[in-house]
């Protein structure tokens, strides 16, 4: 039983690497072997939509060490990933490996994996996107996160000074060793809104009558009750989310892979026609 931890902070043995290692002696108290990357220490370039991933099924063609990160992150039976919250959202190191994450989608070199997430914050009430990139990185990977925390630490490297998310951290380090060795995935972190990502984010569609979570794509209808809003969702709803097997093939087959044919048959008269903006202002 193996528990990865990924550090999204570019800071050593600041919180975020101090608060993923702890849960990291929590996994390891339950068995667990650890290993640690920090992702700002590896080479990971912005995708250039090139498709060869999509169309050629071979995996990304780009040399950098994305493809290690996936490999780290497939080889483990557990992923602790910590991420600090710059500006409502996690760090740029997790947007581009949500970016470049089209081809350990298709393969399913993660599906299954358990995991948990930590997300340090230093101002209140500026941590509305704190789980969205996180969020979607994982699940749209197919790992199953089983509890996740924002944990506010304003000082450097002060998280040893708060014994309590010391052990919060701890404790879901230990909750992700034991449901890789149980097989129980049930989420144990704060009770959110949304069925599958537990964030409290929420999107009003154009008919003002459905709201969305903007993550997973589930839909519900709000209702009051007293002076409390509730957010209620069908089975048949929750089904649908955009991370199920079902949807994710659906997606690729149906969506993305017929637009090879398009791109052959289109080829020269694409190129005819953009011949223009490719000389337009390159002389600046």
């Amino acid at each position: 039983m193996k528990v990865l931890g990924l550090v999204g902070s570019v800071r050593k043995s600041g919180n975020t690497e101090i608060l993923t290692k702890e849960a990291l002696m929590g996994a390891e108290a339950e068995g667990a072997s650890v290993e640690i990357l920090r992702l700002t220490d590896y080479e990971v370039r912005p995708c250039r939509g090139c498709a060869a991933c999509l169309f050629r099924e071979e995996g990304c063609v780009i040399e950098d060490d994305a493809n290690k990160i996936f490999a780290a992150m497939a080889a483990s039976d557990g992923i602790i990933l910590g991420v600090p919250c710059y500006i409502l959202e996690a760090t740029a190191v997790v947007k581009q490996l949500i970016d470049r994450g089209f081809a350990p989608m298709q393969q399913n070199t993660v599906r299954g994996k358990v995991g948990g997430v930590i997300v340090p914050y230093a101002t209140r009430g500026w941590t509305q996107n704190a789980f969205q990139q996180t969020n979607t990185w994982l699940l749209s990977l197919g790992v199953e996160v089983i509890d996740q925390l924002l944990i506010h630490v304003q000082g450097i490297s002060e998280a040893p000074l708060f014994p309590r998310d010391i052990e919060r951290a701890h404790t879901l380090g230990k909750r992700v060793a034991q449901a890789i060795k149980t097989g129980e995935h049930t989420y144990h972190g704060e009770a959110g809104i949304c069925p599958i990502c537990h964030d409290r984010n929420l999107r009003i569609l154009q008919d003002m009558e459905t709201v969305e979570c903007p993550v997973c794509a589930v839909r519900g209808t709000l209702k009051i009750e007293g002076k409390k809003i509730k957010v209620m969702f069908t089975d048949e709803a929750i089904k649908r989310h955009r991370w199920s097997i079902e949807n994710l093939q659906r997606h690729f087959n149906y969506h993305l892979k017929p637009s090879k044919d398009f791109f052959i048959k289109t080829k020269e008269e694409r190129k005819k026609l953009t011949g223009k903006y490719r000389s337009y202002l390159e002389g600046q």
